[in-house]
């Protein structure tokens, strides 16, 4: 059976092809372990939870009367790790513990990525102390291998404990890893300022502001108002000489005031964004600083309005055909169909491709 399923892997089949021959193979061969495993991966990835639990308990079962090997073992963890998935999905976390510790004790190398979802049961168990315990070991051990969710489970876990300063590295972290989502900059501001770094809230705080207004429109008006208050707040504090300049050029991006600001060139990344897109909006940005601007696309990924402020950047500098140009005015209508400027964004891609507008 093992040499006939190596074969058919060796095959070169792909697609559909080769699912059908795996099924073929896998109800001829009822006491073949590794075929369920991997057919059971196949339909956790593509979402099918109920077909993919069926192939992984058949896995179960025939399971002892495989021979022993590194592969087996190897399948054996990631059988019980996928288990442990399927039911911590349905909310089962009963089972997921239990398969979930059957998948680290299976295998060594194999296991260890399994107690990331250890962690992460545990706080679907509310047994937030054990699972921070567990975060903290894994990212002293393990940190490469954390991923997006991880981090930003472990950060959470780091605020509710009031470990600010260690929360402050995970969104460090995460910025550098993660892509935005609403509600990060708030959150981000939070720990920030905790931890003792107020221009980095501050800076963080915009960038929910700065999120938000890229789908909907806002009122400038009010922001700037807020930002008013928060000046008044750190006067009375005694930290306006730390902060000043930091409000001062967000007050910029929103009034006509010039822009009156040195750059630390150590500094947060959305103190380098926010001095850039002061200068594309005055028409003053360099070709260096323009290519210093594309440098943080990974941190606005999911900001329409960055994309936007390259077109105009481009035009500006006029840097390229614009029909070069166009991916850009598209990531922008794939973010929002219907945000504040994907309407303008169709109307310069009709222009670029000498469409009449209707």
């Amino acid at each position: 059976m093992d040499k006939e399923y190596e074969r058919i892997k060796a095959s070169g089949l792909t697609g559909d092809a080769l699912l059908t021959v795996l099924t073929e193979f896998e109800l001829k061969n009822m006491n073949h372990f590794s075929s369920k495993v991997d057919l059971g991966g196949y339909y956790l990835l593509t979402g099918n939870f109920q077909l993919a639990e069926n192939f992984f308990l058949r896995a179960v079962e025939v399971e002892p009367k495989s021979p022993i090997s590194m592969e087996i073992k190897q399948n054996i963890s990631i059988m019980y790790g996928s288990l442990a998935r399927i039911y911590l999905s349905r909310n089962d976390f009963s089972k997921a513990i239990d398969y979930v510790e059957k998948a680290i004790a299976a295998e060594e190398e194999q296991g260890k990525i399994y107690r990331f979802l250890k962690a992460h049961i545990l706080i679907a168990q509310e047994k937030q102390e054990e699972a921070l315990t567990l975060f903290y070991e894994l990212y002293q051990s393990q940190r490469e291998q954390m991923d997006n969710d991880d981090i930003q489970a472990f950060m959470y876990l780091l605020a509710k404990a009031q470990r600010f300063s260690d929360c402050a590295i995970m969104v460090d972290l995460y910025f550098e890893k993660g892509p935005f989502f609403q509600g990060l900059g708030v959150f981000a501001s939070g720990a920030y300022e905790a931890s003792g770094q107020p221009n980095k809230a501050v800076l963080a705080a915009f960038l929910d502001y700065e999120f938000y207004s890229g789908y909907i429109e806002t009122n400038d008006s009010d922001f700037l108002a807020n930002l008013n208050s928060l000046e008044k707040q750190q006067e009375l504090m005694g930290m306006i000489h730390q902060t000043g300049p930091t409000l001062r050029l967000l007050r910029s991006l929103f009034d006509n005031s010039e822009l009156n600001f040195e750059r630390s060139y150590n500094a947060f990344f959305v103190e380098d964004y926010c001095y850039l897109k002061k200068k594309i909006l005055t028409k003053t940005l360099s070709v260096n600083e323009f290519e210093q601007y594309l440098q943080l696309e990974h941190y606005f990924s999911r900001f329409p309005i960055y994309y936007w402020n390259i077109w105009q950047a481009a035009l500006e500098l006029s840097l390229t055909n614009t029909i070069n140009l166009i991916p850009i005015l598209e990531k922008i209508i794939i973010l929002d169909r219907n945000g504040r400027y994907a309407q303008p964004a169709w109307e310069e891609i009709t222009r670029i491709m000498g469409y009449a507008r209707e």
